[in-house]
């Protein structure tokens, strides 16, 4: 295999090509699909990617973002339409064409992690902090997968990411062994039980050429002339306060790259190349007796994890998008050496966006901050452990004051005047816009932003207050950019489409990521097997 700093060589695509076979639906016969030349759709999911950076940087996105813009129908305007905006819910809507309350999957805490389906090869075990086990048990209801296989049962779907929600919840609850969902752990990667009894070969062979100290070793320099970037290269803000400015070199000892990997750019080469290797092995797109495409889904992490630490309007970004635009590029032709681009459907959108970094808006005069209600609720749980001995499950994310609200009206805690209480506290905050509790938000059909927060969070859940920022404030205990609210900078994402035989263009309309399974489900000529939140676009 080789990788490097620039571009990306799969280590099997060219060679392997021409050996797999090149029948087309198109060629098999009266089940074709209204989309007739069809094998293959792909969704390229990248984590944190706000619309607006596919303008901010166009000049210089001239490869892979180029091309899927200038073959596909784009929408600038995209968002994704509930309250907590965050890595799992986002992923969950992408391919189910239903908002979080309905998928079940609210918020990153109640993802993937699942101690039922351990990690394979040990890698569990390796590290504490690791989790231990992913799966997507929690999400409720079907996918385009689903969809696809009602027709073909024999329907391939793979899902690759850095994050295992990222892998996994895309693709759904499929438990079938056409079903595969791999994500990076501890230098490798892996899956769970959930999807097999041991590590597919293919990713094991993989691993063993992945040459971790050589990747995640290099020295992170600009890919462009200084003068490309009208960024400054040193904001105090930026990554703790820690190695602002570039080079960014690798740590001393080795035992760090693993992790370091995760946030530096080459972990999304490593992404794609390992999707390729998934192509070939699995025989995505060139299945003999296939009525239906096969499934493949790309989570790129690693603009999320630059963005976090450095923020939106860091070179260190638009340096990642500079490089990821290449690497997507030559991921494009390595995959139309397997599946002819012809044949092939694409869907470009991203699980969230980002708010800007509230010392930054500070620093330019700008009304921003951080609306820390940690303490509240540690102080909160402290005491409800301290007189009943017991975890009410309290926890805070993003605005949510979630709580096993059953148990403590059991023990004769009047639950509706508690939360009226935290919500007056929390009011009190600056940047606090409002403050919901159950009653509140179920009685406001108007309210935007209820509406929002009823889409997040599915009826049996417990949970004492929902709160909303005002624009430039974000829900933080720490110093990192954030995502997670309502902001129109976090809800902001791009949706574009390639798809063989329609022309390109640009949309303007407002549409939200819960459209792009329906829109693909018409186009593909299937229908889905529950009711849908969102709509098809109706792209012709």
């Amino acid at each position: 295999m080789r990788l490097s700093h620039r571009t990306i060589v799969p280590c099997v695509a060219v060679a392997l090509a021409t050996l797999l076979p090149r029948e087309s639906i198109a060629q098999r016969g009266a089940d074709s699909t209204q989309v007739k030349s069809v094998d293959l759709v792909v969704l390229i999911a990248v984590d944190q990617l706000r619309a607006d950076y596919l303008d901010r940087f166009r000049p210089q996105l001239t490869r892979g973002f180029a091309r899927l813009r200038g073959r596909g129908v784009f929408f600038p305007n995209a968002i994704q339409d509930h309250a907590l905006t965050e890595t799992a819910p986002g992923h969950a809507s992408m391919l189910s064409g239903r908002v979080p309350a309905h998928t079940r999957i609210w918020s990153n805490s109640g993802g993937v992690e699942d101690p039922s389906s351990p990690l394979l090869d040990g890698l569990a075990l390796e590290n504490s902090s690791t989790v231990r086990g992913a799966s997507p048990r929690r999400f409720a209801g079907t996918t385009l997968v689903d969809w696809l296989r009602a027709r073909d049962p024999g329907v391939q779907a793979l899902g690759v990411s850095r994050k295992d929600r990222a892998a996994i919840l895309p693709i759904g609850r499929s438990q079938s062994p056409t079903t595969q969902a791999v994500w990076y752990v501890d230098g490798k990667f892996t899956t769970s039980t959930y999807y097999a009894d041991s590590l597919p070969e293919w990713v094991r062979t993989w691993n063993a050429k992945f040459d971790l100290p050589r990747v995640a070793g290099q020295t992170w320099t600009l890919a462009l002339p200084d003068s490309a970037y009208h960024e400054p290269d040193d904001a105090a803000w930026e990554n703790g306060g820690k190695d602002r400015v570039f080079p960014h070199e690798p740590p001393q000892q080795p035992k760090g790259l693993a992790s370091r990997l995760e946030r530096v750019p080459w972990m999304d080469s490593v992404t794609l190349d390992i999707a390729l290797a998934g192509v070939h092995a699995r025989g995505l797109g060139h299945r003999p007796d296939a009525h239906e495409p096969d499934v493949l889904s790309v989570s790129l992490s690693t603009t999320d994890a630059i963005g976090h630490d450095f923020g939106p309007d860091s070179r260190e970004v638009h340096d990642h998008l500079v490089r990821l635009d290449g690497w997507l590029g030559a991921f494009l032709d390595s995959l139309a050496a397997i599946v002819p681009a012809q044949r092939t459907m694409f869907v470009l959108t991203a699980d969230h966006g980002v708010s800007p970094m509230p010392q930054r808006l500070a620093h330019e005069g700008t009304r921003g901050g951080r609306i820390n209600v940690t303490p509240i609720a540690k102080q909160l749980s402290s005491q409800l452990r301290a007189r009943w001995s017991m975890d009410f499950g309290i926890e805070f994310d993003n605005g949510l004051l979630a709580a096993d609200i059953d148990a403590l009206a059991a023990r004769g805690v009047n639950v509706d005047s508690l939360a009226r209480s935290l919500a007056a506290t929390v009011s009190k905050q600056a940047g606090v816009k409002r403050v919901y509790n159950r009653q509140t938000v179920a009685a406001l059909p108007n309210d935007q932003d209820a509406a929002r927060w009823r889409r997040s969070l599915p009826r049996d859940l417990g949970w004492l207050i929902a709160g909303v920022a005002e624009e430039g404030y974000v829900f933080s205990d720490g110093t990192k950019a954030e995502h997670g609210t309502m902001n129109p900078e976090s809800r902001s994402v791009p949706i574009l489409f390639v798809i063989p035989g329609v022309a390109p263009r640009t949309d303007p309309r407002v549409v939200r990521t819960i459209d792009i399974a329906p829109t693909l489900a018409a186009l593909l000529g299937i229908r889905p097997t529950e009711p849908l939140d969102g709509r098809s676009l109706a792209i012709r």
